[in-house]
């Protein structure tokens, strides 16, 4: 799972070099992974803290003024915990946001349920919904193909790493 997170920032890197409309956010996981995109773009990086339901409007809101978020975090909060913000914000309204969602399932099973998915409840839960297009790749060629094509298309995406 570290090489398919490394990976997409590696690409996201790559991206933001050539558009600095490309803005990260993340709900303060992630630590060792964006360091040096922080470096590189400060004015293009925010940890939102452990407020999901705010960095999913904000994203939504950036979006709606042209700017290319992409939303990072693991499964429960990224999906669950700000799912009426997803739903409403950035789905119904077509938002251009790439939700990056990781972990969730044995990799946290200690920390209890809160922080775990089961039987991909992730991906039943955002199937019904307008606009979002949902990928769970399994390879560092996928991530990295998915990386560029979704920048390239605009609307809504949940990336499941």
């Amino acid at each position: 799972m570290r090489k398919l997170r490394e990976l997409f920032v590696k690409n996201l890197i790559k991206l933001a070099q050539k558009d600095k409309d490309i803005i990260l956010l993340n709900d303060d996981t992630g630590f060792n992974l964006f360091e040096e995109f922080q470096r590189k773009f400060p004015a293009q990086y925010f940890n939102c803290g452990i407020a999901e339901q705010t960095y999913m409007g904000i994203a939504a809101g950036l979006a709606k003024s042209g700017k290319k978020p992409y939303v990072y975090g693991i499964i429960p909060f990224a999906i669950m915990r700000c799912y009426e913000q997803l739903r409403d914000d950035v789905c119904y309204h077509n938002e251009n946001v790439k939700i990056i969602g990781v972990g969730g399932y044995k990799y946290y099973k200690f920390l209890g349920f809160t922080h775990n998915v089961e039987k991909e409840e992730d991906v039943r839960i955002l199937k019904p919904l307008p606009n979002i297009k949902i990928y769970t790749p399994k390879t560092l060629d996928e991530v990295e193909a998915l990386v560029k094509k979704e920048y390239k298309r605009r609307g809504p995406a949940y990336i499941r790493l």
